[in-house]
Formats: structure tokens, sequence, C-alpha cells
């Protein structure tokens, strides 16, 4: 399954997000839990606690995730995303940003009071692109 079309059909994320994604991409290359946990050099235990979402995505194991899950390179930021998500953690490539800048927290916050849909956020993503060029 595509990262994208899963996180298309799977709007409201939680911890058990990136198991979920990992389980089914895993089945979809037809490996088994105790082969693909022997490609990752993890046991197939620890593979299924992250499978069921009882354990975080961990860090260490990204890259290699990525390569082994054939994650395309377009694909890795909703990738890392989906996996700071079952770290209930914040995204790390921005909290610095944000933690900066004021008047992005203001409008992150009204924009989910507004309960902003994605294509009003497409929509200020390309005015955003248009604007750096």
């Amino acid at each position: 399954m595509d990262i994208k079309l899963f996180l298309s059909e799977n709007p409201n994320l939680d911890e058990r997000s990136f198991g979920q994604f990992i389980r089914q991409r895993r089945e979809e290359l037809g490996k088994t839990v105790r082969g693909f946990a022997a490609e990752l050099d993890i046991t197939p235990a620890y593979l299924s606690d992250i499978e069921k979402g009882n354990r975080y995505a961990p860090k260490n194991y990204l890259d290699k995730l990525k390569e082994v899950l054939k994650i395309s390179e377009d694909d890795e930021q909703e990738f890392e995303d989906l996996a700071s998500v079952s770290r209930g953690s914040s995204f790390e490539d921005i909290n610095c940003y944000l933690g900066k800048t004021r008047m992005a927290r203001v409008a992150l916050r009204r924009a989910r009071d507004s309960q902003i849909s994605d294509d009003e956020w497409e929509k200020f993503i390309n005015d955003i692109d248009k604007s750096s060029k």
C-alpha cells in the first residue's frame, strides 16, 4: 500500500497507525514477520509489537524500514510523520520553527479551531510555493 493512500484512508492517525501501515506494506510485499524481522535485524516479537502499536517506531530503524519497505523518496516525509505519531511526539523537523515563530502557532491553532479542510490547506501550501519562487 502506498503511504499516501494509507493516510487518505486513515485520516485520524494515532499511535497504532504506524504499525498498521508496516503490517499492510509487509504483507503486500509477501514478507513473513520472521523474514521481515530478520531483514531488519530485530526479533519477530519486537516487530510484532511495533505492528500492534505496543511499541513506537524506533528511530534507529527508520532508514532500514524505508529501504526494506521500498518507501520512495517522495514519501519519506509522510513515513517519518507517521513514525512520529506512533511515538506520541511532535514533529522533530518543525518543532524549532514553531517554537520561534509565534504567528505559525497562532495560524495552526486557528486552523485547528476552524477545522480547515485538506483542500483549504492545499490552496494555502500552493500560495506559499508561488510566493517563494
